[in-house]
C-alpha cells in the first residue's frame, strides 16, 4: 500500500496555535427526490433501447485510438438499428470525429458494429488534472448528424526515391504520485489548481540515495543522438548538492548544485549509450550533502526509431516515414495533432518484411509536422483489452427545472438514507432538492469530475432559483479527502475516498485545508451567498444516525445549559469564554469548566459535563486534528460519551475541522466524532479545518453568539451571519471565512 504524507496536521499544533495577534422556512415545500435517477454504472451499457439523443458516458484516462462496439451499448436489446450518420460523439461541448464501422454494410448501427475515435486523457497542463485524469466523451444516436474522421490521401511520389527520416525525438513522462505535502513552498506562485502537493516518495535527506524508477523503456532507442534528462525538484530548505545515476553510471563529473525553494527544473543532456534498447531503466538521486527536497517528476527525451513496439507507434515528423515491426498487416495510420480534428491517412498495403514483421511507407500529406498514431486493429483500446476505457449507460437526470431552497448534494452510496432528513425538511415547509453529486459532475462538469462542477451548480441555483430574502440551505452528505484521484489507492479497497469532494483551500503558512465555504461563495466576494453545511459520512449508517440527532434535537425540549470549556495555556482563552458568557441572554445557564481551576480533574470535567445534556458546548484553547488542549480531551473521548440530547459544539482552536485525512484508517477529527458519533455527540459542529488564532476567533465567536439565540434563527444561518458580519467590519481576515466549516444540516434549529 502507497504511504501518504500529511505533512504538519498529525502532529499537534500548540506553539502558539489560538493564540497571538437564517429564516423561518417558506410555506409550502416539497421534496423532490424521484427525478435524479443517475447512472448505474458498469461495463456494459443498456439504456432504454430505443432512445435517442446521449445514450452513453465514455471515460478515457490514456490517450489512444479507442473502439465501442454495439454489444458494449446494446447488450440487452433487440433489433435496435439507428441511421449511421446520426450516431455522433462530443467531449466538453465540442464534436469529436469519429468513424464507423458497419461490418455488414446495411447502412445502420447495429448487432456487429463499432466504432472509433482518438480519445484522451486530461493532462498535466489542464487545470482539472488536479482531480482527474479521466476524460469524459458522449456518445448520442438518432439526432444530428455525427462528425466523422476525414480521409487523407499521401501525395505521390513523382521524384527520386526518398530517403526516411531514421528517427524522431520522443518524450517519456515519468511521474508517481505516492506522498503528499500539505504545505505551499515560498516560491510557489502558480494558481491554485496548479499547485503542486503530491511526489513521488518521502523527502531525500543528505546522504540519501534513492532509486526512482526501474520501468521505464527507451526501446529502439537512435544511438547517435544524445538524451535530454529534465527533472522536477521541489526543495524544503535550500542549498543542495545531488549525483543523477542512469543504471548506475553517473551523468556529471561533479556534483550538481542549485540553491532555492522554487521547484527546481534541471536539464542534463546524457549519452545515449547509458540507456538500454532492450530492457528497462532505471534513474537514481543521491543528496551529497545541504538541505531536504522532493523529486515531482522526471521526463526522458530520447530519439526513437520509426518502430512499431507492440503493434503500436506514436510518432512525428513532416516528410516521409517507413515504419516497421508490426505482426500484423491490418494498419491504420491517424493524424492527431487536433483531436477535435482526427484524420486517417490512406496508406498502401504494408509490406511483408518477414513472417512477423511488416512495414508500412507513406509521404506525409502534411506540409508541417504532425503527430501520427500508426496501430493493428487488434491493438485499439477497448473493454475487451484495456481498463483505460470505461462505457457507462446515461439517462438524463434534469436537475435544475425544479426549483428549491434546500439543497442536498448527496454520492449515490446515501442517496436512500438521506430521503428521510428531505421528507423531514420538505414536511417543514422547504423546497427540497436531492441531487446526486454524479449528476452535478454531467450537466455542469461535462461528466469531468471536479469540485468547480459544484461551484457552478450552486451558482446556477442560487442566481436562478433564490427567493429572496428566504435563504438558502446546502448539505453535502458524504465524505472528503485529499486525495481527489485515489492515488493512494484506499478508496479502491476502504471506505476512505471522496464521496463528496471538498475544495482545499491554501491556507497562509500551512498548506491545504478542506473550504466547504468556497462553494457558496457564488459571487467571489468571500463571503457566502447560501447556507452550507456538511455530513462527512463514510457509509449510510453514519447518514442515518445524523439524521435521526437532527429530529431529536428539534422535536425535544432542551436544556437551557452553555458549557464554556477553556484551555489554561493563556489567559486570554479564559477570557475569551467569559466575554461569551457575557453575551449570553437571561434564561440560560453559562457552566464553565476551566483547566486552570482544575488541572488533572480537566478531562472528566468535560466529560461529566458534556453528559449533563447542554445545548451548547463552546471550547476555547489549543488544539489539533484529534484533541482539545494537549490531549485532554480527543476523539476517542467522544466515543465514551453518553450524553442523550445533542448539543451545538463551537470549537475556536486548530484544526478541529480538518476532516480530509486520507489514511486507510483515520482517527476521526474532533468534529467528525461529534457529529458522527451514533446516540450520543452533537447534532452540529462549528469548527477551523486550519490552524487559527485569538485574534481571529474572538470577533467570530462575538458575532456568532449576538445572533445563536435568535427567535427562529437556524445554525447555519446564525454562522454565515457571524462571518459575514465580522469580515464585513474588518475583524477577520478571508483565511477565518472560508476555513471555518459547519458539520450538520445548516437548517438545524438551536431551540
Amino acid at each position: 500500500m502507497k504511504k501518504l504524507l500529511f505533512l504538519f496536521i498529525i502532529v499537534s499544533f500548540l506553539a502558539g496555535c489560538g493564540s497571538g495577534g437564517g429564516g423561518s422556512a417558506p410555506a409550502g415545500g416539497d421534496s423532490n427526490t424521484g427525478t435524479n435517477t443517475g447512472n448505474t454504472g458498469g461495463n456494459k451499457v443498456n439504456p432504454q433501447c430505443s432512445r435517442t439523443g446521449k445514450i452513453a458516458k465514455i471515460k478515457v484516462s490514456k490517450d489512444g485510438i479507442y473502439r465501442v462496439a454495439y454489444s458494449d451499448l446494446y447488450s440487452d436489446c433487440s433489433a435496435v438499428s439507428f441511421a449511421l450518420s446520426t450516431i455522433s460523439l462530443s467531449n466538453q461541448d465540442a464534436d469529436i470525429p469519429i468513424e464507423v464501422v458497419d461490418s455488414n454494410g446495411n447502412g445502420g448501427f447495429d448487432a456487429g458494429d463499432s466504432i472509433e475515435f482518438y480519445g484522451k486523457a486530461i493532462g498535466r497542463d489542464d487545470s482539472r488534472f488536479r482531480f482527474t485524469e479521466t476524460n469524459v466523451y458522449w456518445l448520442s444516436v438518432g439526432e444530428k448528424e455525427g462528425k466523422r474522421i476525414k480521409e487523407v490521401t499521401p501525395p505521390a511520389n513523382l521524384g527520386p526515391p526518398l530517403m526516411p527520416a531514421t528517427s524522431f525525438p520522443r518524450s517519456l513522462h515519468l511521474e508517481e504520485d505516492t506522498w503528499y505535502v500539505q504545505e505551499n513552498y515560498p516560491e510557489i506562485s502558480s494558481p491554485s489548481d496548479l499547485r503542486e502537493h503530491w511526489y513521488w516518495n518521502d523527502r531525500v535527506y543528505p546522504g540519501d540515495k534513492v532509486n526512482y524508477s526501474e520501468d521505464f523503456s527507451t526501446r529502439h532507442i537512435d544511438r547517435g543522438v544524445p538524451v535530454l534528462l529534465k527533472l522536477r525538484l521541489q526543495s524544503v530548505s535550500w542549498e543542495h548538492y545531488i549525483n543523477v545515476f542512469v543504471n548506475d553510471k553517473p551523468v556529471s563529473d561533479s556534483a550538481i548544485m542549485w540553491d532555492s525553494q522554487a521547484p527546481y527544473d534541471l536539464e542534463l543532456t546524457v549519452s545515449s549509450s547509458f540507456f538500454v534498447d532492450s530492457g528497462l531503466n532505471k534513474l537514481t538521486i543521491e543528496s551529497v550533502a545541504g538541505g531536504l527536497f522532493y523529486l515531482d517528476w522526471f521526463d526522458v527525451t530520447y530519439n526513437r526509431k520509426y518502430m512499431a513496439e507492440h503493434n503500436v507507434i506514436e510518432f512525428t515528423g513532416k516528410d516521409f516515414f517507413k515504419l516497421s515491426g508490426f505482426t500484423s498487416n491490418q494498419v491504420s495510420v491517424y493524424e492527431v495533432s487536433d483531436p477535435e480534428n482526427v484524420q486517417k491517412v490512406n496508406i498502401s498495403d504494408p509490406k511483408k518484411i518477414s513472417e512477423s514483421n511488416y512495414e508500412v511507407s507513406f509521404l506525409s500529406p502534411f506540409n508541417d509536422e504532425r503527430f501520427f498514431v500508426a496501430i493493428t486493429s487488434d491493438q485499439k483500446m477497448s473493454l475487451v483489452n484495456t481498463d483505460t476505457i470505461q462505457v457507462e449507460p446515461y439517462t438524463p437526470s434534469d436537475i435544475t427545472s425544479n426549483p428549491a431552497d434546500y439543497i442536498i448534494i448527496t454520492h449515490e452510496d446515501f442517496a436512500d438514507v438521506v430521503k428521510t432528513l428531505a421528507d423531514y425538511r420538505a414536511a417543514q415547509g422547504y423546497k427540497v432538492l436531492t441531487v446526486k453529486v454524479s449528476d452535478i459532475y454531467n450537466a455542469f462538469g461535462s461528466g469531468i469530475e471536479t469540485p468547480h462542477a459544484m461551484k457552478a451548480f450552486l451558482k446556477y441555483a442560487y442566481e436562478n432559483w433564490s427567493a429572496k430574502p428566504n435563504p438558502m440551505y446546502v448539505v453535502l452528505v458524504g465524505d472528503a479527502t485529499v486525495d481527489y484521484k485515489d492515488l493512494s489507492g484506499y478508496g479502491k479497497s476502504s471506505a476512505v475516498k471522496s464521496y463528496v469532494p471538498a475544495y482545499l483551500y491554501n491556507y497562509p503558512g500551512l498548506g491545504e485545508v478542506p473550504s466547504d465555504n468556497w462553494f457558496v461563495d457564488v459571487n467571489d466576494d468571500i463571503l457566502p451567498d447560501m447556507n452550507i453545511g456538511r455530513i462527512p459520512a463514510k457509509f449510510p449508517d453514519d447518514v442515518s444516525s445524523v439524521v435521526s440527532k437532527i429530529i431529536s434535537h428539534e422535536g425535544t425540549i432542551k436544556s437551557m445549559d452553555v458549557l464554556l470549556v477553556a484551555d489554561d495555556d493563556n489567559p486570554r482563552f479564559e477570557g475569551l469564554s467569559d466575554s461569551i458568557a457575557d453575551i449570553i441572554p437571561s434564561g440560560y445557564v453559562p457552566r464553565k469548566v476551566y483547566q486552570g481551576e482544575l488541572k488533572d480533574g480537566f478531562k472528566p470535567a468535560i466529560t461529566s459535563a458534556l453528559n449533563s445534556n447542554p445545548l451548547i458546548v463552546n471550547y476555547t484553547g489549543h488544539g489539533a486534528v484529534v484533541e482539545w488542549a494537549n490531549n485532554s480531551f480527543t476523539s476517542g473521548d467522544v466515543a465514551a460519551l453518553t450524553n442523550t440530547s445533542y448539543p451545538f459544539v463551537v470549537t475556536l482552536n486548530c484544526l478541529n475541522g480538518y476532516f480530509v485525512l486520507g489514511d486507510e484508517q483515520p482517527s476521526p477529527s474532533i468534529a467528525e466524532a461529534f457529529l458522527l458519533a451514533h446516540d450520543k455527540g452533537a447534532v452540529a459542529v462549528f469548527a477551523a479545518s486550519p490552524w487559527g488564532y485569538l485574534s481571529d476567533h474572538d470577533p467570530l465567536a462575538q458575532e456568532l453568539y449576538k445572533v445563536l439565540f435568535s427567535e427562529n434563527i437556524t445554525l447555519g444561518d446564525a454562522v454565515t451571519k457571524a462571518k459575514s458580519e465580522a469580515f464585513t467590519k474588518d475583524e477577520i481576515m478571508e483565511d477565518v471565512v472560508q476555513t471555518f466549516i459547519f458539520f450538520g444540516d445548516p437548517a438545524t434549529r438551536l431551540k
